[in-house]
């Protein structure tokens, strides 16, 4: 029996949605895809014990979406849709936005 290896191609698309956190220090960076910005979605839930705040990081690379976050104030509504993704230096998950409104 032959042995092999298989590669897929996983995209992991997510859409979320919350409001606006502007990200104190490292809010610019770049990789070896691009510049981008980084700020996070506050989402606001209740659970059995009380309740939770969580932040989830959002990486812009497109210039147009860039302006269209940096328009926005703390505490807007946004809707991020994208993909997830883990960086290949540190492994810290974020959201690659494609799509902010």
């Amino acid at each position: 029996m032959k042995s092999g290896c298989v590669f897929l191609n996983l995209e992991n698309s997510v859409v979320i949605s919350g409001k606006v956190h502007f990200l104190k220090g490292q809010a610019e960076g770049e990789t070896g895809t691009g510049k981008y910005i980084q700020f996070a979605v506050r989402q606001d839930s209740e659970w059995e014990d009380g309740p939770r705040r969580d932040f989830l990081t959002v990486r812009v690379y497109d210039g147009a979406l860039r302006e269209i976050i940096l328009a926005k104030k703390t505490g807007d509504d946004v809707t991020v849709e994208g993909s997830l993704r883990s960086s290949r230096g540190s492994g810290i998950n974020y959201v690659r936005c494609s799509s902010i409104k």
